[in-house]
């Protein structure tokens, strides 16, 4: 029999987001949303967030509906986006970076 910790002891989930999109990962971040994780599957690269207080949603629709951020915030974060991916491009196993 597997002993498990009492409910009260079991840590809660902080609640996350997620997109595949580079262009929304940017805007999340300019939006002060923290990347928690990158996972790497096949070719596409998910990045989570931090949603403690799930605000995430309606800054995503914001982002289709035009919202607007400074450009200069912007691309400062599509590049960390980008890094942030090939990180974990890199920390994949069996991964060759260069052929993908």
């Amino acid at each position: 029999m597997i002993r498990q910790p009492p409910l009260s002891k079991l840590k809660p989930e902080v609640p996350r987001t997620h997109t595949t999109r580079l262009d929304v990962a940017a805007f999340l971040l300019v939006r002060g949303f923290e990347v928690s994780n990158v996972e790497f599957e096949n070719a596409t690269a998910t990045f989570f967030f931090a949603d403690p207080d799930r605000l995430a949603d309606p800054v995503v629709k914001d982002f289709y509906n035009g919202g607007q951020v400074s450009a200069n915030e912007y691309a400062d974060a599509q590049k960390r986006v980008r890094d942030l991916m090939w990180e974990a491009k890199r920390q994949t196993p069996g991964r060759n970076v260069r052929n993908g």
